[in-house]
């Protein structure tokens, strides 16, 4: 029996929580390995500890949290490459999404990238933003292996969440505010509902379903993300806006499901100023929901097709207040999206949305295919290769 232990933020309610879990469910398929998890935190996210959602899921990352007082035949750590710890396996895999811009820091792409064996990223943009950090001579390959849609998103919906919404034609934004600054901000959602706004002045029959965190799923937490929704709101000068509905907290995956499968839904927003995969992106397309996105970063590699209205942008420098020195980096860029053009394209998703629509079932099953858990696993043996031979 192999020991492979697992790190990462496990039952944290985030993308690199999601990715840590599909990254345990991969190991769960390999009968002569033997589990250990040790379970990080992942910022301010809070965690889910119920141990029978998804199928027992978090109850199997939880019966398997133990000790890491030994050394590991291969070890995954799903973290930033600055906290990978190659001392912890004979075989240490990092895996990250590393950054949304056009580089990471340099000690990402050099030193931490030398201490592992592998390195293993969600989309060829993070890979390219490393390489292009990098000297050149580093000898740690990093692979490519994407994330997957969550099983349950093919199933019929059971019910419509937004049902008693008046409105009846409706867009969808998922996403955390990553920055009280709109121009700090990664997922840029204050502009992307300023600008919605704007868009649909006076139509009384469109809204914007807005589903989004500071971070915590505390009362707290709400109150805030409402008092920023009204003020965006009362800064649009001179309109009648259209009507913005707020969804807060965790949903099961069954209620996400019945979301983007709402049939009063005509589309999902985003004008990201970058991602480094994209995963709500991933699941509403998976749905079969036509997405207006900025047409930069990792995203665009798994969105195709008429469905996917691609809005133009200008690569700009990071704010000087969202540098970091450890995620963000003097000198990156990321998209800038132009506001005109996202105006038009989502007027164009809501004009065309029957024929979008039917594009968007192409993508979705084409996704369906090249996204499942069981072809990421897939993709994960491969990349493995050298390993699971030995």
């Amino acid at each position: 029996m192999k020991r492979v232990l697992v790190r990462g933020p496990l039952l944290s309610q985030s993308g690199y929580g999601e990715h840590s879990r599909q990254v345990f469910q991969f190991c769960e398929t390999q009968k002569d390995w033997n589990l250990t998890t040790q379970i990080l935190n992942w910022g301010i996210t809070p965690w889910c500890i119920n141990s029978d959602i998804e199928n027992g899921l978090y109850g199997r990352v939880m019966s398997k949290s133990g000790p890491v007082n030994q050394k590991f035949d291969i070890t995954f750590q799903i973290q930033l490459p600055n906290e990978w710890d190659e001392n912890l396996g004979n075989y240490n895999v990092g895996i990250t999404a590393g950054v949304e811009t056009d580089r990471c820091d340099r000690e990402w792409a050099t030193t931490h990238r030398e201490k592992m064996n592998l390195v293993i990223v969600p989309s060829s943009h993070t890979r390219s933003a490393f390489i292009a950090s990098g000297t050149g001579n580093e000898k740690t390959p990093i692979k490519i292996v994407p994330e997957a849609y969550f099983a349950d998103i093919l199933n019929e919906p059971t019910s419509d969440p937004i049902s008693d919404v008046t409105t009846s034609r409706n867009f969808l934004i998922v996403g955390t505010l990553t920055s009280d600054d709109p121009t700090s901000d990664r997922k840029n959602l204050v502009a992307t509902i300023k600008w919605f706004l704007e868009t649909f002045q006076k139509n009384d029959d469109v809204g914007l379903i807005v589903k989004t965190t500071k971070g915590r799923e505390t009362t707290i937490d709400r109150e805030l993300v409402r008092k920023l929704l009204r003020s965006i709101k009362q800064g649009v000068q001179n309109s009648s806006p259209p009507k913005v509905y707020m969804l807060h907290g965790s949903m099961t995956r069954q209620e996400m499901t019945n979301l983007y499968k709402s049939p009063k839904l005509c589309g999902l927003l985003s004008a990201t100023r970058g991602e480094g995969f994209g995963l709500p992106m991933l699941e509403a397309a998976v749905a079969g929901l036509p997405i207006v996105a900025t047409d930069w970063s990792a995203h665009t590699e798994f969105l195709s097709g008429d469905s996917f209205l691609r809005v133009k942008y200008s690569l700009s420098q990071i704010p000087d207040s969202r540098v970091d020195k450890i995620i963000f980096v003097q000198g990156a860029k990321w998209a800038e999206v132009r506001e005109g053009n996202f105006k038009r394209k989502i007027k164009k998703c809501l004009r065309d949305n029957l024929s979008l629509r039917e594009a968007a079932k192409t993508l979705s099953q084409k996704i369906a295919n090249t996204h499942s858990l069981k072809v990421i696993f897939e993709c994960y043996k491969r990349v493995l290769s050298d390993f699971l031979e030995v």
